[in-house]
């Protein structure tokens, strides 16, 4: 369940977690939210129940697509030397914390990181 003031503060990853990919969807996504508006209003419901719609959880982020660190789909995808992909600001934060092992096999990496621009681009796509 979502109240209707909370989603009208989303950000455009927060609507991107509901499985809204282009205009057309957020177009419609608004058209439906306004036509279950006005379906409560005539409703004979109760005051509490009219402020909350229930909206279907996001579709499964395919795990190429998701950082291991933040389980989110990344959105700036650098490779570490371990030969995994992460997004970089959640890596970032790995190693600031003090570690210096790959996230993943526990073996020691270096900090240097390359962008994953074939990564960013199908999360793009996604």
């Amino acid at each position: 369940k979502i109240n209707g003031i909370v989603l009208l503060s989303l950000n455009e990853s927060e609507i991107q977690n509901f499985g809204i990919k282009s205009i057309e969807e957020l177009d419609s996504f608004i058209d439906l939210l306004k036509q279950l508006q006005k379906n409560d209003n005539h409703s004979n419901q109760n005051k509490q129940n009219k402020s909350t719609i229930i909206i279907p959880g996001p579709s499964a982020l395919p795990e190429d697509l998701t950082c291991p660190l933040s389980n989110k789909l990344m959105i700036d995808p650098v490779i570490a030397q371990d030969g995994n992909t992460y997004e970089r600001k959640a890596i970032e934060e790995w190693f600031k914390n003090g570690n210096n092992t790959s996230p993943i096999t526990g073996e020691q990496i270096e900090t240097f990181l390359i962008p994953n621009k074939l990564v960013k681009n199908q999360c793009e796509k996604w």
